[in-house]
């Protein structure tokens, strides 16, 4: 599932993961994603989440070793994004 990209992927980010075959030991994402019912969602699929909590909230636990490598994995979902939409395949 891709969202167009100017839309906010925290929607279908639970459907993703209740499709997967198997649940993740982690799940990564950036401030975005922050939110208490998605935290709760990962935990009750038996997951960690490792996402930083926004600036108005307050902290939870989130693993830096883990987290450190989100940025690259975005960037290259941000690429993918790209040539689908350059080869003019709609994305929502």
């Amino acid at each position: 599932m891709l969202a167009p990209s100017q839309a906010h992927e925290l929607p279908q980010a639970v459907p993703l993961l209740d499709r997967l075959p198997r649940v993740p030991r982690w799940v990564v994402a950036d401030r975005g994603y922050s939110s208490h019912a998605f935290r709760e969602h990962i935990r009750n699929l038996g997951a960690q989440p490792a996402i930083p909590t926004k600036r108005n909230e307050a902290t939870v636990a989130c693993p830096d070793w883990i987290y450190v490598h989100r940025n690259q994995v975005e960037r290259l979902w941000a690429r993918l994004k790209e040539c689908i939409q350059s080869q003019g395949v709609v994305t929502h």
